[in-house]
């Protein structure tokens, strides 16, 4: 019996994840509307099983405007073979399709960042059922989540992957271990903001080891987030030795480093046009000028000038101009001391 049977989940579907060979099929979550009392929302999902190895659930558009992982990853499920996997990967390019159809964080349906929502609830809204699906039938069966994003519309990064801090050194060392292989310019082990009804927070209480990213943003596809991300996921595959072959160690040397504190963060105390002052990586320092707020409603006002509450890196910035008072506008990282 498939696993979607055997779980208490509205979510169905026709994949059977214990078959060998690839399946190319669709997760139905039931959405009722007014023109569709049996309408679903239809996920497309790929399962590709051959001999034996890790399973590893490969995701990407759990926020819909962050559009790298979304790409790489449907690469990676139109092209790859059977024949060369040892093992089992679950491959699901843009998890909630409702958000990636409409190219924004929240879902259209119920305004909800399925980020925050798990481990779900199967009585919840769309976006509740959907990790209640992923919690209750998907991660039972992973050994391995890579949770791939980016900045969305809001942010730009310098191509990372992210990591939590753990208790469980061992866990620790396994996140580490694939982030290196995966080759982004940083690994970023961090203790997240909100992270309590995260995926990768579910993942690590269900004894999954997670890493996940931040590759690029913008509210674009960045062609060096892209280039990161499809290199990244087939060297994290090899290092499982879930597919044959030497990793592309042709780029830069993984750095790990962290957010040490919210100094880290600078934020807009107002409304305003932000102008950064740094390009990504730079090198700056408390009181540093992080840039300056522009107000285009009364020309006569002079800029806001915000500054670094800490020294570091320049992690990310913010992706688009205009932001609203408690935006952040750039996020330091320093070298794990």
């Amino acid at each position: 019996m498939a696993a979607t049977q055997q779980a208490k989940t509205r979510v169905f579907s026709d994949v059977d994840f214990e078959r060998k060979g690839k399946q190319a099929t669709v997760l139905r979550v039931p959405q009722s509307r007014n023109d569709s009392g049996w309408g679903v929302v239809q996920i497309p999902i790929t399962v590709i099983k051959n001999g034996k190895g890790k399973t590893v659930l490969l995701t990407g558009g759990v926020h819909g405007d962050e559009y790298e992982s979304q790409i790489a990853i449907a690469e990676l499920a139109r092209n790859l073979d059977p024949a060369d996997v040892q093992g089992r990967l679950i491959i699901i390019p843009a998890l909630h399709f409702p958000a990636a159809m409409n190219g924004t964080r929240l879902s259209p349906i119920d305004n909800k960042d399925l980020n925050r929502c798990f481990p779900g609830r199967p009585e919840g809204t769309f976006a509740d059922v959907l990790a209640h699906y992923v919690s209750a039938v998907l991660l039972p069966l992973t050994d391995v989540n890579i949770d791939l994003h980016s900045g969305g519309r809001a942010m730009d990064f310098v191509p990372s992957t992210t990591a939590h801090v753990l208790d469980d050194k061992a866990k620790m060392a396994e996140s580490t271990a694939i982030a290196r292989a995966f080759g982004a310019p940083y690994h970023v082990v961090i203790k997240e903001v909100d992270a309590g009804y995260t995926f990768m927070t579910t993942c690590e209480r269900n004894g999954v080891t997670a890493i996940s990213s931040e590759l690029g943003g913008a509210n674009r596809v960045s062609i060096p987030g892209l280039k990161a991300t499809r290199r990244g996921i087939m060297n994290s595959l090899k290092h499982l030795d879930l597919l044959k072959g030497k990793l592309d160690t042709d780029g830069p040397k993984t750095r790990i480093v962290t957010v040490p504190d919210y100094g880290c963060y600078a934020f807009a105390p107002v409304a305003g046009l932000f102008e950064a002052y740094h390009p990504l990586g730079a090198r700056v320092r408390k009181g540093d000028a992080a840039g300056a707020l522009h107000f285009i409603d009364d020309p006569r006002r002079k800029p806001e000038i915000i500054a670094y509450g800490y020294s570091g890196e320049v992690w990310c910035t913010r992706g688009q101009g205009p932001v609203v008072a408690g935006d952040p506008v750039a996020v330091l990282v320093a070298d794990q001391r």
